[in-house]
């Protein structure tokens, strides 16, 4: 976003899976004792999701009993650690598919977590990237200034229509239960989507992410806790932004999530209100079940940012290193290299039905 009139590197991702590198860094390891299971898995072409269907079915466990920190990519080679409620000690040549391995067991005394991680470690190659190309420039920037922290394709489906039937959702009949693990995606593709809506507003409106306004609510990177930016202390504020230490947010919408106010607030009311949301519609069945929303930073800072550019059977090729914090879209930066196209709008036909099975 710091150039967009410059053309970017163009280039094409993941034309094979090991083109698409993830590590993910655990908030904790496993003590080596306890009643569930850990493996730590590499998986090359299949989702997360299909990882631990794979590894519960062959050890014969019911869905509950799999724990896991976040999703990956089917489309990559990624790592990550999978628990399992189990007293089974199986070794990784049981558990072993064509691309599923196990790289470590271990056992720990809690189930893994959704959002039990730190961050992810990427490396990616692009291929095809422009001739005369200079990444240095626009990944400095990136690097000291962040990028927009845009939810990437992966959480709005193949077709994109993830976000019109999570709507759909939450317009349907009154008495639909929404508590199913697909439904939860859906509504919070949607919740996704207004998010990137709002961060393209403020890109539109002020030209950059890297700084703040009165009345926003500023989110502490360290630990994702928000304060209110007032008037007298926006100077100060402002400083924190450039030394990386807060960022403006942007909410996903829920039942409980606050405003900012101010010119970032009138922003967030006019979409929800052209949405016709209110934190009602949010209230649907159980409590457990109704989205509580939350802020979230509108840009992302990457760290070891390291990239190489080289020549390989005849054409160009960009790889990159850098490490992201958790819930941040490695496509998200990588559209401001390679100036990909603009990310989905939360609209869609209210209508629209919804499916089974995961994105």
């Amino acid at each position: 976003y710091q150039e967009r009139d410059s053309a970017g590197g163009g280039g094409r991702l993941r034309d094979r899976p090991e083109d698409f590198r993830v590590e993910e860094l655990p908030l904790y390891l496993p003590s080596g004792q306890g009643e569930h299971l850990y493996l730590r898995i590499e998986k090359r072409g299949l989702s997360t999701t299909a990882a631990v269907r794979l590894l519960l079915q062959k050890l014969g466990l019911p869905p509950v009993a799999a724990g896991f920190a976040g999703r990956k990519d089917a489309r990559a080679v990624t790592r990550q650690w999978i628990s399992l409620h189990t007293d089974l000690a199986p070794s990784p040549g049981e558990l072993e598919e064509e691309g599923l391995r196990i790289l470590e067991t271990s056992r720990h005394g809690n189930k893994l977590r959704k959002g039990h991680l730190t961050g992810n470690r990427f490396t990616i190659v692009v291929r095809g990237i422009a001739a005369g190309f200079d990444p240095g420039p626009v990944l400095e920037a990136l690097a000291a200034r962040g990028f927009p922290n845009y939810f990437g394709e992966q959480r709005m489906g193949i077709h994109g229509d993830n976000p019109a039937r999570g709507r759909a959702l939450l317009y349907g009949p009154p008495n639909r239960r929404l508590g199913g693990e697909h439904a939860r995606f859906l509504i919070n593709a949607y919740q996704s989507a207004l998010f990137n809506e709002l961060v393209a507003t403020r890109l539109r409106e002020t030209g950059t992410l890297s700084d703040l306004l009165a009345g926003d609510l500023a989110l502490l990177h360290r630990n994702r806790a928000v304060f209110g930016v007032t008037t007298a202390g926006l100077e100060e504020a402002r400083a924190r932004v450039l030394q990386g230490e807060i960022s403006a947010s942007a909410p996903l919408p829920g039942t409980s999530v606050p405003l900012a106010d101010g010119e970032p607030g009138r922003w967030e009311r006019e979409l929800l209100q052209r949405e016709g949301l209110t934190s009602e519609r949010f209230r649907r069945g159980p409590k457990r079940h109704s989205p509580k929303g939350e802020r979230r930073a509108v840009r992302a800072l990457p760290s070891e940012l390291s990239w190489e550019l080289r020549r390989e059977k005849g054409e160009h090729i960009l790889q990159l290193a850098f490490t992201l914090p958790r819930g941040t879209y490695a496509t998200s930066l990588l559209r401001e290299v390679l100036r990909n196209e603009d990310p989905p709008a939360p609209g869609g036909d209210p209508d629209v039905r919804t499916g089974g099975g995961h994105a």
